[in-house]
């Protein structure tokens, strides 16, 4: 079993890693194609970085965390319409974390655990909204607020976070054989050690992405 996607998350924000936003429901990637996009089409020969990003810490709101999600093509935030959230994302130069205001706010999201699994990405300017296909049609294309209902987004506002395939492999965590007394043991003649222990920053940060935004 590979790293989950909350730990791709942690990473991402801990150490700077390039993550894929991936849409449950269609299996597609978020991607910066003028506005924001659902994407579908294969990763092979893609490279302008449109579909990495970087998830930043940015503050907290009445003690929620929020993060703004940076796109490694740009370099630019993406940004909700301070105006209307029905309206196509944007991407925009970042705001600094401890601006005030529409223009940093509207960089800023929660990310909420959902029940039917995955997280949605909540607006701090439309906390009524959360991203999700245009029209709530799941289908690959504009990816944008829609509204969501009874405190907890729909399936087909879930998103996972994954590393790219294109990175370096990843050795899976659990191919290690444990012996009675509760040692390490060797997985299939190799001699890798077994994984470092989770940090305790890792886990503080872990507990961070569970707000409640309700109450601003």
């Amino acid at each position: 079993m590979y790293s989950n996607t909350l730990d791709t998350f942690v990473r991402s924000v801990q150490h700077g890693k390039e993550i894929m936003i991936i849409h449950r429901v269609t299996g597609g990637y978020l991607t910066q194609s003028g506005d924001l996009q659902i994407a579908m089409d294969p990763l092979e020969g893609i490279t302008d970085n449109k579909h990495l990003w970087v998830v930043h810490l940015d503050g907290y709101i009445k003690n929620n965390t929020v993060f703004s999600l940076e796109n490694k093509s740009s370099g630019k935030r993406l940004t909700v319409n301070d105006k209307n959230p029905r309206e196509g994302m944007t991407f925009t130069d970042a705001q600094d974390p401890g601006a005030t205001g529409k223009a940093a706010d509207a960089q800023r999201f929660f990310v909420l655990p959902l029940c039917c699994g995955g997280y949605s990405l909540v607006p701090v300017l439309w906390p009524e909204y959360c991203l999700g296909p245009k029209d709530n049609h799941p289908q690959p294309g504009c990816d944008r607020p829609i509204l969501h209902f009874g405190n907890d987004s729909s399936l087909n506002c879930s998103h996972d976070f994954v590393l790219p395939p294109t990175g370096p492999p990843r050795r899976d965590p659990t191919d290690t054989n444990l012996d009675a007394a509760g040692g390490s043991g060797q997985s299939g003649g190799s001699q890798t050690a077994a994984p470092a222990p989770r940090r305790a920053s890792d886990r503080a940060l872990k507990t961070a992405v569970t707000p409640v935004v309700w109450d601003r």
